[in-house]
């Protein structure tokens, strides 16, 4: 499970760690406030006018998402169910004279899972069955994923940002 949400942005990257004082109430908080559905909205990096392919992910998430059209949702349920609703497999870039034309995919893939927070340790079960965790930052309506969750080969110090819709 863990290389498919996370493989889902391949393309695109992705939580500010919400404190705990050991509180039972705040981590009941800290997981209610995830739950919702979450559209990719932004991938941030640092400028590097060599790394193509974290800008042509920037500029791909940004048309589309001026389009109303998010490549990916996850949605966590309260239950600890979730679900992931990624269209990247079904993206095409067209390059014209007047730049990227990105039509909106209007296929996805969907894929569930169980889900737990604890502090900014968001777990999940993955498709051999296992647990995963990765750190997310979860500041209100905003939610973000380092890029080394992803894929630390090609997305080092880059992240995706999720908006609670």
């Amino acid at each position: 499970m863990k290389k498919y949400f996370l493989s889902v942005f391949s393309l695109v990257l992705l939580l500010a760690a919400c404190s705990t004082d050991g509180d039972d109430n705040n981590e009941a908080n800290d997981a209610s406030s995830l739950v919702g559905t979450w559209a990719m909205t932004d991938v941030r990096f640092d400028d590097d006018p060599n790394n193509t392919s974290l800008n042509l992910a920037d500029e791909i998430v940004d048309a589309l998402v001026m389009e109303n059209c998010f490549l990916v949702n996850f949605t966590f349920n309260a239950d600890g169910t979730a679900s992931a609703d990624n269209k990247v497999n079904y993206l095409e870039v067209n390059a014209g004279p007047n730049g990227l034309d990105v039509p909106c995919p209007t296929q996805s893939d969907i894929e569930s899972t169980l889900w737990s927070l604890n502090g900014n340790q968001l777990t999940f079960i993955n498709d051999n069955q296992e647990e995963e965790t990765i750190t997310i930052q979860l500041d209100g309506n905003t939610l973000i994923i380092a890029g080394e969750d992803i894929d630390a080969n090609n997305y080092t110090g880059a992240e995706v940002v999720f908006t609670k819709q």
